[in-house]
């Protein structure tokens, strides 16, 4: 016969049992996954317990997301929606996905805002110096499921070889880049966002890789809301989305990486909830001629990669593809223009600019708030 004591220990035993199995099953931890999409990689780490759904399952709906992105807005893909858009004819209204139509609105409001420093029509002239896919090339490029994935391996040698082929031997002719000019102006393109639609009056030729990765950054932060997940930060790229806190409760710190990348410091770090951060460099994508760093940001208005002054720009705002948009147009305007913008409007933005051999920095009105001392 059992006793009473006996039974009110096993009583207390399994509800001690139970109490902690509880405990272990609340208790968050911080989560991780990765992969590479639309020309670069991405990272995701997020708050979550043991009992919540399995990485792979919230890593799929992320990838999922941002494969879609890609496979409709990429320029390395002949058969994407935009670049379908890119070969039709002038005057023929086009019927595209929302977002695409709604991408070219706030593409077009920044261009505005920049007095045309920054347009994504600038696609021609882009191709011309090399930094897109020129139509004789793309059938040559590296077999991959997206051509941005082909892209993100860009430290492979089969890729860098396409890429270097890409780039021009010389500069182009002022004839060449005059001719190029001709076709780039986000004012030639109509936009009817109630029959999702784009129109243009001139053949230009549509890019939105300044701002569409920003845009996954985003459709990816969406995911994880959508799959109850409030704590996370999301970075495609290096462009960066975080909602809520870490796994300790504290805020998440973000590094705005710097131009000098080798000395392993960076420029500022930023505490973020629910904001994110773009940036743009002119050590990211360029080439030399004759000892002259040619940079991928063309200037719209002149034709030529823009030489100004700005090493690189980080732009914190609510949606990430707001703040990719910006960062580019930043890197056209340069240092002071953008400042004097920044200012004005209340862009928190922070800008590194070349000084003397080394960099300096500045920072924004709106910015500061964000900086960690």
């Amino acid at each position: 016969m059992i006793s009473s004591a006996y039974k009110r220990s096993l009583v207390i035993g399994s509800v001690l049992l139970l109490l902690a199995f509880y405990l272990m099953s609340t208790r968050t931890q911080i989560k991780q996954f990765s992969g590479k999409v639309m020309g670069t990689t991405y990272h995701v780490s997020y708050v979550a317990t043991p009992l919540g759904q399995p990485v792979d399952a919230i890593s799929k709906l992320v990838h999922d997301r941002l494969h879609d992105i890609d496979l409709r807005m990429s320029t390395y893909r002949e058969d994407s929606e935009l670049m379908k858009f890119n070969r039709s004819p002038v005057g023929q209204p086009v019927k595209l996905s929302k977002d695409i139509v709604e991408m070219f609105e706030v593409s077009r409001r920044i261009s505005e805002l920049s007095a045309g420093g920054y347009d994504v029509t600038v696609g021609p002239l882009v191709n011309l110096w090399g930094f897109g896919p020129s139509t004789n090339d793309l059938k040559n490029k590296p077999d991959s499921d997206s051509a941005a994935d082909s892209a993100e391996s860009v430290k492979g040698p089969v890729f860098i070889q396409w890429m270097l082929n890409n780039y021009p031997g010389e500069i182009p002719t002022k004839t060449a880049i005059d001719a190029a000019k001709a076709k780039v102006g986000y004012h030639y393109v109509t936009a009817d966002v109630e029959n999702s639609t784009l129109e243009k009056s001139k053949p230009v030729f549509i890019d939105l890789s300044s701002i569409a990765k920003g845009y996954g950054v985003d459709q990816a932060a969406k995911a994880l809301k959508n799959a109850g997940i409030d704590n996370f930060m999301v970075e495609v790229g290096g462009e960066i989305k975080v909602s809520g806190r870490k796994a300790d409760g504290s805020d998440w710190r973000l590094a705005v990486r710097g131009p000098d990348l080798a000395a392993g410091h960076p420029v500022a770090i930023v505490s973020l909830d629910n904001k994110g951060m773009a940036t743009s460099g002119d050590y990211l994508n360029y080439f030399e001629i004759k000892g002259k760093r040619y940079s991928h940001t063309i200037n719209p208005k002149t034709g030529y990669p823009e030489a100004n002054r700005l090493a690189e720009v980080a732009v914190i705002s609510d949606t990430v593809e707001e703040a990719d948009g910006l960062a580019t147009m930043f890197m056209v305007l340069g240092d002071k223009k953008g400042l004097e913008l920044a200012n004005r409007e209340g862009i928190a933005a922070y800008f590194t600019y070349h000084h003397d051999g080394g960099f300096k920095s500045v920072a924004s009105t709106a910015f500061k708030p964000y900086l960690v001392e």
